[in-house]
């Protein structure tokens, strides 16, 4: 082979390989933050949030930062949750 039909070659592999990656991987925006991000088309359902968005919403506390989400945590004895203690 000379040169020429090897760089044709190559360049023919690297649109194949352009075109089956649009084909396969299409790219979507993210509802929260608007940056764009590429998903499998075989992934169901389709994502609506890039990586860095749906990290940060399972996190429900910031390390550090306390073992709850709430300032201050109250135990009562007895009785069920909402019904009071009763005499």
């Amino acid at each position: 082979m000379d040169a020429k039909s090897l760089e044709l070659l190559r360049q023919l592999k690297t649109s194949l390989t352009e075109e089956r990656r649009d084909r396969e991987w299409p790219e979507t925006t993210c509802r929260f933050c608007k940056s764009h991000f590429r998903y499998h088309h075989s992934w169901k359902p389709v994502p609506i949030m890039c990586k860095g968005c749906r990290i940060e919403r399972k996190t429900p506390y910031k390390p550090g930062e306390g073992d709850t989400l709430y300032l201050e945590t109250q135990v009562f004895r007895g009785g069920s949750p909402g019904g009071g203690r009763r005499k």
